[in-house]
């Protein structure tokens, strides 16, 4: 199908207006998930007496799946990237609270609803839908001074860490709550409340500590050299090298538990060395950077804080992934996105994708949502 610039149709709109090269960044990520998983997931499918290739099947279908939702969001315009996704924060929040007494527990954490045999994370979708509801609650706060958002911001993040904290899930409420704080110190708020969150963060670590067991245990593991995840991790960086062993020659991932989801830039590092590591990281960076180019180019704070609030989240979360697996920090159980196995993440990476190829579309002159975006034309 040739889409030539005099072509008005939809499909030829998007693609003009559309940063295709984020969208060859995310399909690229894609396609080195399907590889790692691959690599990753055939001993632990042996191990559990399903088909060698059960985990690279449903990575691969999910990815399908997670095709026409990117493309999906980035069709839409403003007004209705907020809708879905004011309603969507709603729904999962709802969620967060029934999993708690309806959820399915694994590894003693209740994050999980079991429906028809699929696992579903409510809170890995709602991860992206909360920085854009945030994002409207802070631009209406700045726009409309009358409108208490910030108000409405402190209480929904406390309600909806409070509810990750009872799963438990410590991991997804660092990284919520990150970009919660990032979002509001682009939103420019006085230099004191920024110390106090700072301040708040060691207090919230301690007061974890004490209080939940798998945290303690992954602390003091990680302080005392015992974690056998992280020593299998870097063990197989080191026989990786600089080239890798070569696809699917990998050993340590055979005793490296969850290698298919918490340890998958693991798995890269022994089977692709040093070297594709570098070009993930690079891919992941670019991403980001370019994210951040539109921001810094645009007038609508409701954009900035959307944009720069997701970048900073697919960041942050990468960065956790990465220094868990070089036992820079404890083991969190946080995946890559795009490249960790597990539907409820790729689907969330997805969505992630979708609203930031939608807001940083070039202006559409036919949408009205559109209308004098960037400042520079």
């Amino acid at each position: 199908m040739n889409i030539t610039r005099s072509d008005r149709s939809q499909i030829a709109l998007w693609w003009w207006t559309i940063d295709r090269y984020l969208l060859t960044s995310f399909f690229i990520l894609m396609m080195f998930g399907i590889l790692l998983v691959m690599a990753s997931s055939q001993h632990l499918a042996e191990n559990l007496n399903i088909p060698s290739h059960y985990f690279t099947i449903r990575h691969i279908l999910y990815g399908a799946l997670s095709i026409p939702i990117i493309i999906f969001f980035s069709i839409l315009n403003e007004r209705q990237i907020k809708i879905i996704c004011i309603l969507g924060i709603i729904i999962t929040t709802v969620l967060l609270f029934v999993i708690l007494f309806d959820g399915e527990k694994i590894k003693g954490a209740q994050r999980w609803f079991y429906i028809g045999g699929l696992s579903f994370q409510p809170s890995e979708i709602g991860k992206p839908l909360y920085v854009v509801f945030n994002a409207w609650l802070l631009s209406l706060w700045i726009e409309k001074t009358k409108f208490p958002g910030w108000i409405w911001s402190i209480a929904s993040i406390i309600l909806i860490s409070s509810l990750l904290l009872l799963q438990p899930d410590l991991g997804m409420t660092i990284v919520i709550v990150f970009t919660w704080g990032f979002q509001l110190f682009i939103t420019g708020i006085p230099f004191i409340l920024i110390l106090c969150l700072i301040i708040a963060f060691p207090i919230f670590m301690i007061f974890s500590y004490q209080n939940f067991d798998h945290v303690k245990i992954r602390i003091d593991n990680f302080l005392e050299g015992k974690t056998y995840q992280v020593s299998k991790s870097l063990q197989s960086f080191e026989s990786g090298g600089f080239w890798g062993k070569g696809p699917g020659e990998g050993f340590y991932k055979k005793s490296l538990p969850d290698a298919h989801s918490d340890f998958v830039f693991a798995v890269a590092a022994e089977e692709y060395g040093a070297l594709i590591c570098s070009v993930i990281i690079i891919i992941y960076g670019l991403i980001i950077i370019r994210s951040f180019y539109y921001t810094i180019n645009n007038n609508n704070l409701f954009f900035i804080l959307a944009i720069g609030g997701l970048a900073f989240q697919f960041g942050f979360q990468s960065l956790i992934h990465m220094a868990s697996n070089t036992d820079l920090i404890p083991p969190k159980g946080m995946t890559l996105p795009f490249l960790s196995y597990g539907g409820s993440s790729l689907l969330a990476s997805a969505i992630t994708a979708g609203i930031i190829l939608s807001l940083t579309k070039r202006s559409n002159p036919l949408d009205p949502f559109r209308k004098e975006i960037y400042e520079k034309k």
